[in-house]
């Protein structure tokens, strides 16, 4: 029989070959899946080494500081950035292979858990203050400089065993380090505590040899290391909490006697370095240690002696800075008065910079070769110290004296420099200890005791300093207490008990005299004395409304005899002082650089407030222009009231310039400019040109043709309402117009100031301020100066720095009494009425306020309401005080409500600026 094969059935074969490429797939994703394990199981050995070497070290074993820093991953030197409490997760792609899925998710939690241990560790060395940190750096260090001396056979066996001893403590003391914390328990700082009080003894050697000098050395240093330690725990906690772990005040005795044992052993152990310097001749080393540190010690006394002088010079420039940044302020006196910051520490800059030098030497003079200047340094800071204090009671004395109003002689300057170098003397008695326990010790239970031994010294030596000047010290708090506590003060600042309570009160004259510092500073700036004068109208208001009340009735108007001279035309024949605000320079500047063909720009306007000093000044002008400009013709137009039709304007052009412009119009005007002298054309109330309505703007758009004309002998100045000029720019843009813009500042409370009182000083009548700005108390009481600056800081807070409103605010604050003028607080009217007055009302009082002036008919063609709303909106102003009717029909804004009315409709958004 022949056997014989069936064949595969067709759909089997199909079969098959579709599986091939997932078996091929799932073939490589295994083998991805293998490389990736084997990956992670290096890994995860290598983590397991790092682990175990961390904790190797914090079980003692001292490594090298590439070793630390490696597997630590930071520097330990610096501050560095906290690290995650939780370790990242691993977001691994595992390959889909069933066969090595579980091992690869247990191999992942494992290495997760070795990164959580890993950064737990690292957290050991990180966590510490950065005092610690640089601890387990210096013994590694020393740990190997040790090392030398401990493997080397031939060396001395005592040399080895002092080595090995040094070692000990050393690892001890690294052990301790990660378990010092800010909540380290009790038992863990007595260990520290313990390595510190125990001196190690070192076997002396057959012969003194520099390797016995090394381990010297390196006591001292470790000593060193393990005091900063010690102090880094006495900073990080309470010193309460520190004596109630040593078992309470009654171990503090014990805890003071070992610190003091410290301080001496410190002591003898520098010594025996010094004395091991110094016999380096007798051992054959040779004189060069000694003579590097006599060399040392000479240039070091002389380079402090020129180190002192030079600092000194330092003053002498700071004073030299001063004058010349006052010399270059000008107008600017904020600037002047900013200089004071320079000049205040000018007499502390020599004392500062001695300090800081001293400070950066600390740690370059710490080699052998200038150890004894090392040891000086603690004498160098001391007399720093002194000096400081000198000058500081110095400045004290003279303070007082000076808030009491006393002047001093130059003897008695000179008493009070004597008595500050006598108090300062006594003061470094108990501040030499100080430093020699915080050099031996630093933060330790002895240095915090010591700080309050020089702080009562400190506060009786206030006491004595004060003493000398008791009666001026006395009148100085008087000044700056309520008067009920006078009584009290006299009690406490009596002869008794004047060194007990005058430092317990010198707070309160510091804080007085930073505040008058302060004020000094910041007078000049305007939000400063803007919100000065605020403040104290805001503390006046309630004494003030009662002096009203009970004064009310006797009140007469103010003498008409007075009130001329604050008027805009003073009486004939007076000559007004000039006071300089800066717009006439400006104006002149640019009318002589186009007079003398620097420029072709033959066109100014000037914007500013209604009595702002516009107008004014166009005399001033003039004067100024017959010197700088001789041959320049000045013609001054005030523009009638509405002239905003183009053949008006034409008209009124060529009136002044004497053309015809009626027919030709500006071709004329270009026609006759070659036969003309330079002119320059003053336009004053150029708001008069246009109206805000339909068609009302024809005569300004004429106007911008003569102005563009092309003349070389004709310079426009047009002179227009801020108000006015805001609209046109809103409605022109502010850039078509006209290149050469001038806005009329704010004038500054100083001029204000010589505006008010030059006009008083015409007036013949003499000022007298009311009690209310004269202080009763505080260390400005009855000065009349202070009380006069108090005034204009009112007065210029009112006007907000518009002089015709500064006139008018200064004759409602003013009481004539035969020929004294008693000045009060100014009193601006408030703008609240305006809340009653109805929103057509406060279309009408914006459109005055945005042409100056208009008539009742021109008021309804602007607003576009209809003529009774109109005058029932005219009549109820009128009424109120704030408008007033000119002889001409026309009505304005009283120049005294300018401002209130001014800022309300501004925040109801209908103004333009």
């Amino acid at each position: 029989m022949g056997s014989h094969r069936t064949p595969l059935p067709g759909f089997v074969m199909a079969l098959c070959l579709l599986l091939l490429p997932v078996a091929a797939a799932a073939s490589s994703a295994c083998e991805e899946a293998g490389q990736l394990l084997l990956t992670m199981e290096r890994e995860q050995q290598q983590l397991a080494d790092d682990r175990d070497q961390l904790q190797r070290y914090l079980d003692g074993q001292v490594p090298t500081r590439q070793q630390l820093v490696a597997l630590v991953g930071q520097p330990l030197d610096r501050t560095l950035p906290a690290l995650p409490i939780k370790a990242p997760a691993r977001n691994l792609e595992i390959p889909e292979c069933p066969a090595l899925k579980n091992d690869l998710e247990a191999m992942q939690r494992q290495l997760g858990k070795l990164d959580q241990r890993l950064l737990t560790l690292r957290h050991q060395f990180t966590d510490r203050t950065l005092a610690q940190r640089r601890v387990m750096l210096a013994l590694i260090e020393l740990n190997q400089t040790l090392e030398p001396l401990i493997n080397d056979s031939t060396m001395d066996p005592a040399i080895n065993q002092g080595a090995l001893i040094l070692q000990g403590i050393l690892t001890r003391t690294w052990t301790l380090i990660p378990t010092l914390t800010s909540k380290t328990e009790r038992q863990f700082w007595q260990q520290l505590d313990q390595l510190w009080y125990d001196h190690p003894e070192l076997p002396a050697p057959t012969q003194v040899t520099p390797e016995y000098r090394v381990l010297i050395k390196a006591r001292l240093d470790l000593q060193r290391q393990i005091r900063t330690l010690r102090g880094d725990i006495w900073q990080q906690r309470q010193i309460l909490r520190l004596i109630s772990d040593i078992g309470g005040l009654s171990e503090a005795p014990a805890l003071l006697a070992h610190e003091a044992k410290r301080i001496g052993q410190r002591a003898l152990d520098t010594l025996v370095l010094i004395r091991y310097d110094l016999n380096a001749p007798i051992r054959g080393s040779g004189y060069m240690p000694l003579v590097q540190n006599l060399l040392a010690l000479v240039l070091g006394i002389a380079g402090f002696v020129l180190l002192v002088k030079l600092a000194q010079r330092t003053r002498v420039w700071a004073i030299g800075l001063h004058e010349k940044v006052i010399s270059v302020s000008g107008q600017r006196r904020w600037v002047r008065n900013a200089s004071r910051l320079i000049s205040g520490i000018a007499p502390m800059l020599p004392w500062i910079l001695l300090w800081m030098i001293l400070t950066q030497l600390r740690l370059q003079l710490n080699t052998p070769p200038t150890k004894v200047l090392y040891w000086l340094l603690p004498f160098a800071r001391l007399y720093v110290i002194y000096g400081l204090l000198t000058l500081m009671g110095e400045w004290l004395i003279g303070r007082v004296a000076q808030s009491a109003g006393t002047y001093l002689s130059g003897d008695q300057a000179q008493q009070n420099l004597d008595h500050s170098r006598r108090i300062a003397r006594w003061l470094i008695i108990p501040w030499f200890p100080l430093l020699v326990v915080w050099e031996s010790l630093g933060p330790s239970l002895l240095y915090y005791l010591m700080q309050a031994v020089v702080i009562v010294c400190l506060y009786l030596a206030l006491g004595r300093l004060l003493a000398l000047r008791s009666k001026d010290y006395l009148v100085c708090l008087q000044s700056i207490l309520p008067s009920r506590l006078d009584p009290l003060a006299e009690r406490l600042l009596g002869e008794k008990g004047f060194p007990v309570f005058a430092p317990l009160l010198l707070p309160v004259a510091l804080i007085s005299f930073l505040e008058s510092f302060v004020d000094r500073i910041l007078m000049d700036f305007e939000w400063y004395m803007s919100f000065k004068a605020r403040w104290f109208r805001l503390r006046t208001r309630i004494a003030n409304e009662e002096e009203d009340e009970s004064t009310q009735g006797n009140e007469g108007p103010t003498e008409g005899d007075y009130e001329r001279w604050f008027a805009q035309n003073v009486p004939e024949g007076t000559k007004l002082p000039i006071i300089d605000t800066g717009l006439v320079g400006a104006m002149e500047k640019s009318i002589q650089r186009w007079h003398d063909n620097k420029t072709d720009e033959n066109a100014l306007v000037v914007s500013g407030e209604k009595g702002s000093g516009k107008s004014i000044s166009i005399n001033k002008l003039k004067s100024a222009l017959e010197k700088s400009c001789e041959d320049l013709s000045v013609i001054d137009i005030k523009v009638p009231a509405r002239t905003t039709q183009p053949a008006d304007i034409l008209a009124l052009i060529g009136k002044t310039l004497d053309v015809d412009l009626a027919e030709n119009g500006i071709a004329e005007l270009v026609n006759s400019d070659v036969d003309r002298k330079p002119t320059l054309v003053v336009l004053d109330e150029a708001q008069n040109f246009f109206l805000s309505q339909q068609g009302g703007l024809e005569g300004w758009r004429q106007v911008l043709s003569l102005v563009n004309a092309r003349l070389d002998n004709v310079f426009w100045l047009l002179l227009i309402n801020n108000q006015s000029w805001a609209y046109l720019c809103n409605v022109f843009g502010r850039d078509y117009q006209f290149r050469n813009t001038i806005k009329v500042k704010r004038w500054p409370q100083s001029d204000i100031r010589s505006l008010i009182l030059s006009r008083n000083h015409l007036s013949g009548y003499k000022v007298r301020y009311d009690e209310v700005l004269l202080s009763s108390r505080g260390p400005e009481a009855g000065n009349v100066r202070n009380a006069e600056q108090r005034y204009f800081s009112l007065l210029w807070d009112a006007c907000r720095g518009n002089p015709l409103v500064a006139l008018r605010l200064w004759l409602t604050s003013i009481k004539v009494q035969g020929r004294e003028v008693l000045v009060g607080l100014p009193t601006p009217p408030s703008a609240g009425i305006l809340d009653t007055m109805g929103e057509n009302a406060l279309f009408v009082y914006a459109a005055i306020a945005t042409h100056g002036t208009l008539a009742s008919h021109e008021i309804s063609s602007v607003t576009c309401l209809p003529d009774n709303v109109v005058r029932y909106a005219l009549k109820g102003g009128f009424d109120a005080g704030f408008l007033q009717k000119a002889e001409d029909g026309r009505y304005r804004l009283v120049p005294l409500w300018y401002q209130p009315v001014i800022s309300y409709l501004t925040r109801k958004n209908l103004l333009n600026e």
